[in-house]
């Protein structure tokens, strides 16, 4: 079984220590991290890089942030966008709205998998992805999903998008079809995929589980 683990960030190389992880999903989650990330990925070609700024971190912004984010994306075909979004219970907010429409609007011009990060603001995403049409949508990989079972049916029905799960919740994994799930460690040692990929299977009687996960992930990889 390969699995590649589908979002973990520069401290955490998965598949460099995990059984049967062969590629990680490395997230940058501010500016100051995109050059470490692309050192990375330039040493290591089973690092797939994902460049963004983290709602955690807008207040750091610097001006012309999103024409750098561009330039860096458009000089390799096969970087991402992420880890982007919005956090309730972190502050300004319409900052991070205004932030994560600019990265929003790149990963559509470019067409990009885009790895979001959502807390207690379902809401506001949802209402910026009903402003496009599902054609104009890129691949999205909701990480970590801790929503209601409503919101879990809502993005699978709003256009590309992925579920990714860091740990296994047995009404989640019951209500994604098995063709958008990916597993994560988010840069987590104790996550165990192996493990995650198993309990899936079970849960889903799918003997090939993980082959089919893994081919989603593919799929992320290649932008939808």
């Amino acid at each position: 079984m390969k699995i590649i683990d589908a979002h973990s960030h520069i401290d955490y190389i998965s598949h460099n220590v995990q059984t049967g992880v062969v590629a990680t999903v490395c997230c940058a989650t501010c500016e100051s991290e995109w050059q470490n990330l692309i050192n990375i990925t330039n040493v290591d070609k089973n690092v797939y890089g994902a460049f963004g700024v983290h709602p955690w971190f807008v207040a750091d912004i610097k001006d012309g942030f999103e024409l750098r984010l561009e330039n860096l994306l458009k000089s390799n075909d096969s970087f991402m966008i992420g880890e982007i979004g919005l956090d309730k219970y972190k502050p300004d907010m319409d900052k991070q709205i205004d932030v994560f429409q600019k990265q929003f609007e790149i990963a559509i011009k470019l067409k990009r998998s885009v790895f979001l990060h959502c807390v207690g603001a379902w809401d506001k995403i949802l209402h910026i992805l009903k402003q496009y049409k599902k054609s104009e949508l890129p691949t999205i990989v909701a990480h970590g999903f801790n929503g209601s079972v409503e919101i879990l049916d809502t993005l699978i029905n709003n256009g590309n998008v992925f579920i990714s799960f860091n740990k296994v919740v047995p009404e989640y994994i019951q209500n994604t079809p098995i063709n958008k799930i990916l597993v994560e460690t988010d840069g987590k040692n104790n996550i165990v995929l192996s493990d995650m990929v198993d309990k899936i299977s079970n849960i889903k009687s799918e003997n090939n589980a993980g082959e089919i996960i893994y081919e989603n992930t593919l799929k992320v990889l290649q932008n939808g």
